[in-house]
């Protein structure tokens, strides 16, 4: 899953810049138990009000308001793995975070899923696989009730995956739904659980193991049957760029060779295009869709960063920033600050950081 900020890109992930194509897979449902297991203590959250952008900033999760502030903030511990090998040869990060309708989790080290408790607590869910050669990432459901979750074991000279759903509380009603086997290398792929969309699983098709020296994008992004991993759509081509952070409205293609970008919804259906610019590097669709930004300076080369942003009926360039995603239809969160629309205003946050999502995270 290429990023519309530097910060993004460099310090949470990096892949390659082709479009991969993706493992060949055993669909294998399962009811056997889980590896991993619910604790016994329950959450105690109240409802989180948004909407609210997720900043990852020096080992804290930072729930940010469209006015900047921040609303809720929660201590993160890193994994242990972090690379494809002890030679450092490959970055395995993805964001560590989820967001339902109305409560956000996050992994804390390696095996911990715990849940925000505003201002600045949280209370354990379940665990997840984790350890010196295995890392998971996730996603829950809106509703609170499934978690997906795809671990990655890097123990052998390949990577296996495994993508499994279950209960979120309990591990109840367990399903292995998708096994395989990819190179540590460039040549390998993943996908990662990046949220939901009316009870199927939204899938980004990433790079495993990230060599370059700046953040790209997915390649494809799937949406799947929660129960069996059977693909219902698939949004991407080897000639575009998509959107590395989903809104409810769809993704957008950015095509550097044709200077447009397509729009899509989750069916996978094209609901709009337009000319992009020569240096618009990725676009991202408002949550109800009237509106996309491109961001530019990223890469070697490219112009100073800025964001471009385009409206129903108003337009604004945004000099000095690169935007991530959209907190709402007149918000977007940038790795410093949040931009509004159409004005332009620029609100620093309290602490910059690494974009990690938006809060509700229904699709």
């Amino acid at each position: 899953m290429r990023s519309g900020a530097v910060l993004l890109a460099t310090a949470l992930l990096t892949f390659s810049c082709g479009g991969g194509s993706p493992p060949s897979a055993a669909h294998s449902p399962s009811s056997q138990p889980s590896a991993s297991s619910a604790t016994t203590s329950s959450p105690s959250a109240v409802p989180l009000i948004g909407p609210l952008g997720m900043i990852l900033s020096a080992g804290t999760l930072q729930l940010i308001k469209v006015d900047g502030s921040v609303a809720a903030s929660a201590s993160v511990a890193a994994p242990t793995v972090q690379f494809c090998s002890a030679a450092h040869d490959g970055v395995v990060m993805a964001p560590p975070v989820s967001a339902s309708s109305d409560q956000v989790y996050f992994r804390d080290g390696d095996t911990k899923i715990r849940v925000v408790v505003p201002p600045n607590s949280t209370a354990d869910v379940t665990t997840v696989p984790g350890g010196p050669n295995i890392i998971s990432f996730f996603s829950v459901s809106p509703d609170n009730q499934r978690i997906a979750v795809l671990v990655e074991d890097l123990s052998g000279v390949q990577i296996s995956l495994r993508l499994y759903v279950e209960d979120l509380r309990g591990g109840g009603h367990h399903a292995d739904i998708f096994t395989t086997t990819t190179a540590k290398g460039k040549g390998g792929v993943t996908l990662w659980p990046m949220g939901w969309h009316e009870g199927l699983l939204v899938l980004s098709l990433m790079v495993a193991c990230t060599f370059e020296p700046a953040g790209l994008s997915p390649s494809e992004w799937h949406v799947v049957d929660a129960g069996t991993a059977v693909r219902k759509a698939a949004i991407g081509t080897p000639s575009c760029v998509p959107s590395y952070f989903p809104s409810p409205a769809g993704v957008a293609c950015v095509d550097h060779a044709k200077l447009s970008v397509t729009s899509y919804n989750w069916a996978g259906q094209a609901i709009g295009s337009r000319a992009s610019g020569a240096n618009d590097y990725q676009a991202g669709l408002s949550p109800t869709g009237g509106g996309i930004f491109f961001t530019t300076g990223v890469g070697a080369g490219a112009p100073p960063p800025s964001i471009r942003i385009i409206g129903r009926t108003a337009e604004a360039t945004v000099p000095g920033h690169t935007a991530c995603l959209w907190i709402d239809d007149g918000t977007l969160l940038a790795p410093d600050a949040v931009v509004q629309f159409p004005s332009g205003t620029v609100l620093p946050i309290p602490a910059s950081g690494v974009c990690a999502g938006r809060f509700p995270g229904g699709l």
